[in-house]
């Protein structure tokens, strides 16, 4: 949810004349709002929650089939980031403290309902979802940057490993085609074609140390491979 999306709300009350009152002030609020959705019983709103998309769910605690509170442990169960209101016909501290500790954003006593108080509610729910949003995003943008990190060393530690025995192949190489008397021509091309193969590795294993972003292109089908290219393009979009 963004600023320019409205909430979605679902309404779970046994009493169509509460459903109708809470429906009117929910689109009287000045907070965006698609039309609310209505059920008149605990099954038939969890139901309607799990096949919806629904950020807010003002739920009676005295249904008829199920108890508020069970509804709200499912609600919450299947989706932690919604914001529950909890509304009872009277004040009860009791009922109050177990929709609190069952998640519940707010608590609401029917014949205490104004237009405002729906306001208020919907603005916190409105908040609370975008800073739920502004918090994933920051988690998955630390998580990204933890993993380019863990791959970067990697690279850098496996280029490392395999620096020195190409080294090492590569100067036993050049002796040979250093050796007197001289090698036979064809011993010779052979030995030149070494050389350029191990030289190519060492290329490689050097395009790969300086490497500062760890990212894949397309290769063939549905693999990737690293990308590696060292003139690289600022505006390419990590994959």
């Amino acid at each position: 949810m963004t600023d320019a999306n409205p909430l979605h709300v679902l309404i779970v009350d046994d009493s169509e004349d509460h459903l109708v009152l809470l429906s009117e002030f929910v689109n009287r609020a000045s907070v965006p709002t698609a039309e609310p959705v209505t059920r008149i019983d605990g099954r038939s709103g969890l139901e309607t929650l799990k096949e919806g998309n629904y950020d807010c769910l003002f739920l009676d605690f005295d249904l008829p089939d199920i108890n508020g509170i069970e509804v709200l442990q499912q609600a919450k169960e299947w989706f932690p980031g919604l914001a529950v209101v909890m509304v009872t016909a009277m004040g009860d501290e009791e009922i109050a403290v177990s929709a609190m500790k069952g998640g519940a954003m707010d608590y609401l006593v029917k014949g205490h309902v104004t237009v405002q108080t729906i306001e208020r509610v919907l603005m916190n729910a409105s908040q609370r979802l975008l800073l739920q949003k502004t918090v994933s995003q920051q988690q998955e943008k630390l998580i990204h940057a933890e993993r380019q990190r863990v791959m970067l060393e990697s690279i850098g530690a496996a280029c490392h490993h395999f620096s020195q025995p190409v080294t090492s192949l590569l100067g036993r190489l050049e002796l040979l085609l250093a050796r007197n008397p001289p090698l036979e021509k064809k011993d010779k091309e052979l030995l030149d074609e070494c050389v350029k193969s191990t030289r190519k590795m060492q290329d490689i294993l050097k395009q790969f140390q300086k490497v500062k972003d760890y990212r894949t292109v397309p290769y063939v089908d549905d693999t990737k491979i690293l990308d590696i290219v060292e003139d690289r393009d600022p505006d390419r979009s990590s994959q």
